[in-house]
């Protein structure tokens, strides 16, 4: 999740201008190497809107930038998970709807063998897994900008948290990713 200093993941309209300022080569490379290691993506409606129109057209447009091209291959091929309640349908490779109220169909798609899950996006999907206990691992990357206004990544937790650190990466940018895993004393009883 790309974060700014005070907490947002997105400006008061979901505006993710300030991400794109400081994302680089170095950065997408970590990027590519963390999907990687997933093989299913989760996201909600917004955010599935917005990379259905792009990501599919890479390989085949030159106009976009060719370093996007294996990447791109990794968000066409992996297994993608959509929650919507608007959505009747939708068409990108390997993709397929879910309603977000089904904690037991969340649960069993993360006791699957296979590799990582990783969600992409803002709003009712994190909150929701955070709130249920589903996330084991917070890869927040911190931009260096502060928005004051706008959707906090934690605003929807109803109980404290306890994150433990993993690993710390600066990049050149002035980014820093830090990698958090969940707490051992998470709450699991509404799991």
């Amino acid at each position: 999740m790309n974060v700014t200093l005070d907490g947002c993941m997105a400006g008061p309209d979901y505006e993710l201008d300030w991400h794109f300022r400081y994302w680089d080569e170095e950065m997408s490379d970590h990027a590519s190497l963390q999907l990687s290691n997933a093989d299913t993506i989760l996201m909600g409606r917004v955010t599935y809107n917005a990379m259905s129109k792009y990501w599919p057209y890479v390989i085949n447009e030159p106009s976009y930038p060719r370093a996007d091209i294996p990447f791109a291959e990794m968000m066409n091929n992996h297994r993608k998970i959509v929650f919507s309640g608007t959505l009747k349908s939708v068409s990108w490779n390997n993709t397929r709807l879910a309603k977000l109220n089904d904690r037991k169909k969340i649960m069993k798609l993360k006791k699957r063998a296979g590799k990582n899950i990783i969600i992409y996006g803002s709003g009712r999907v994190v909150s929701a897994l955070m709130r249920w206990g589903l996330i084991d691992e917070y890869l927040l990357w911190i931009h260096p900008v502060v928005l004051s206004n706008g959707q906090q990544l934690f605003k929807a937790l109803e109980n404290d948290m306890s994150l433990e650190l993993d690993t710390v990466k600066k990049f050149n940018s002035g980014v820093v990713l830090v990698c958090y895993h969940a707490g051992k004393n998470q709450d699991t009883s509404q799991w």
